[in-house]
């Protein structure tokens, strides 16, 4: 990953954000990563990716607690398409 210092980051703002739209972008401050600069697009990804990810532990907590599902597999299936297809433009 691309990094910059804070330092560099406040002088070369427009280059890091050139650069973040491309890929992620690392800043540091005195030596450690403290954060990471990325496009939009990237970053709605990220949010979709945790909902997704919390969706999951959630379904694995109701499986530990014995709440299992009577649905079918292909019924889950088809709903997860269902979804992905509705969000698309």
């Amino acid at each position: 990953m691309e990094t910059f210092t804070a330092n560099e980051a406040k002088q070369h703002l427009g280059r890091v954000i050139d650069s973040a739209l491309q890929h992620p972008v690392g800043i540091t401050k005195h030596g450690r990563l403290t954060v990471v600069m990325t496009s939009e697009k990237e970053y709605q990804e990220f949010l979709e990716y945790k909902k997704v990810k919390e969706a999951v532990n959630e379904g694995f907590a109701q499986l530990d607690k014995g709440e299992i599902s009577t649905r079918s597999m292909d019924d889950l299936a088809l709903a997860a398409i269902a979804r992905v297809k509705a969000k698309q433009p």
